[in-house]
């Protein structure tokens, strides 16, 4: 007998198992089926030593959860319980302006400051051996023109082309929103990409001044972490502390999940069934056909996706060593990031850095496909296609490959408009009111945000603890 199952070990399933632990409530964490949802044996989510962005703050806070000492209890002599995630550590990681393609393919250092490739300085010199003379000329009339429109253009391809002109989006702009948003900027919306970049066009009265004023504000919030010991090592601390509150962990993931009377009853390969009061459910596989637990006496747990709730697009992903890249003097050491346009017309993003492993005198290229409809890439799509594709991408930016392709798990898409962001949360709102002894986790319903899946696994849990303990309704 359980409290809560929890079906997925990922790192928002396990602070949602925390939060309910620490209350006292019986927690069982059956792992993620990792080698059948994503065809490799590796979690969801970031890369282990990828920073990822963390703008509210939810990771350092679950970091320091985790890491600090469990309270002594009302026993006289008691002492505080050291974790083994006591030494725990986020290093921040800020973002450095890439390298882009100028004219005939070189490569020169982003002018700055900027946001997004908008440059605050239209005629500097980085900008001119960028764009080239009549191109930043272009973009300097920027400030003359009228400003009769400002905040008012909602998508950022357009309000960038009309101010600055057609090759500051094509050559400063669209390669780094294109490789974020995985859609071309005339897609995306300002406010999504840009939080505050109208307002301060309305206060400043030009986009570069704009771009000038909200540039520190814009490099804290990409500001990525991860931990010392990459994502892992977070894993393992949330592992090592729930054991403290003697949560059981199976060593196979949930084969099948009943309704039961009142709850339901998860069994898995090995063990003998449990019941459990409510259930988080980490939501990672795509699809639109599943079943919801209360439409049927049992379901498979492996379809336990919650299709509807899914952001409905993901992006190819590979890595891929590379031979070192010849950069200017100026920044030796990269980054670079170029848009590449493939034989099957699809734009793809590279980026050519050192290997992201601590101390890695590497380098290697991270590709990144457009954003695609879950069943193409899913179903239609082979191994063998992906490969290729990375591969004509790589050649395309002139990197020269020294190893095999290696395929990531498909990240999901983030949101590129605020419609598609607000009918997401929307849709997660109106299943958690119907289905209230049930949490849905993962990174797969925040728009691949692991920061965004971590916050509102942990407070969807206070709320599930609460009705679990006969406090809230």
């Amino acid at each position: 007998m359980a409290d809560v199952a929890v079906l997925g070990d990922q790192i928002p399933e396990l602070a949602a198992a925390l939060e309910l632990a620490e209350v006292g409530l019986r927690v069982r964490v059956y792992p993620s089926n990792e080698a059948a949802e994503l065809g490799a044996g590796v979690a969801e989510g970031p890369e282990n030593f990828d920073a990822v962005p963390d703008p509210t703050g939810a990771l350092r806070d679950l970091v320091a959860h985790v890491a600090s000492p469990i309270s002594p209890s009302a026993d006289a002599g008691a002492k505080e319980v050291a974790v083994p995630g006591h030494a725990l550590h986020l290093r921040t990681v800020p973002p450095v302006a890439p390298l882009l393609r100028g004219p005939g393919g070189a490569w020169f250092a982003q002018p700055e400051p900027a946001v997004w490739g908008i440059p605050a300085v239209p005629l500097s010199a980085a900008a001119i051996a960028l764009l080239g003379g009549g191109a930043a000329l272009r973009a300097a009339l920027d400030r003359v023109t009228p400003v009769l429109t400002i905040g008012k253009t909602h998508r950022f391809g357009p309000l960038v082309r009309r101010r600055m002109g057609a090759a500051v989006l094509s050559r400063l702009v669209d390669p780094l929103s294109r490789e974020t948003m995985g859609v071309a900027a005339d897609e995306i919306d300002v406010a999504m990409l840009t939080p505050g970049l109208n307002e301060a066009m309305t206060r400043m009265g030009t986009l570069s001044g704009a771009a000038q004023d909200i540039a520190e504000r814009t490099v804290a919030r990409e500001t990525g972490v991860v931990p010392d010991g990459g994502w892992d090592a977070l894993r393992t601390a949330l592992r090592a502390r729930l054991r403290l509150y003697d949560v059981e962990f199976s060593t196979s993931p949930a084969s099948r999940v009943a309704a039961a009377e009142t709850g339901w009853l998860v069994s898995g390969a090995g063990d003998s069934q449990v019941s459990a009061r409510a259930l988080v459910r980490g939501v990672s596989k795509t699809g639109s056909d599943i079943a919801e637990s209360g439409d049927a006496e049992s379901v498979d747990a492996g379809e336990l996706a919650l299709g509807e709730l899914l952001v409905g697009a993901r992006r190819t992903a590979g890595v891929v060593a590379i031979a070192a890249p010849e950069f200017p003097e100026a920044q030796p050491e990269g980054p670079a990031v170029c848009a590449v346009r493939l034989t099957n017309g699809e734009t793809w993003s590279v980026r050519l850095r050192r290997a992201a492993a601590p101390d890695s005198t590497a380098w290697e290229a991270a590709v990144l496909g457009p954003v695609r409809d879950s069943r193409i890439w899913q179903g239609e799509t082979t191994a063998q296609q992906h490969h290729e594709y990375i591969r004509e991408a790589l050649e395309a930016a002139n990197a020269t490959p020294t190893g095999p392709v290696k395929l990531l798990p498909m990240p999901f898409a983030p949101y590129a408009t605020v419609a598609a962001r607000e009918h997401a949360e929307q849709q997660l709102e109106q299943w958690c009111g119907s289905q209230p002894e049930e949490l849905p986790a993962g990174v797969a319903i925040h728009g691949g945000s692991l920061a965004r899946a971590v916050e509102d696994a942990r407070s969807r849990a206070i709320m599930l603890r609460r009705r679990l303990a006969g406090i809230a309704d």
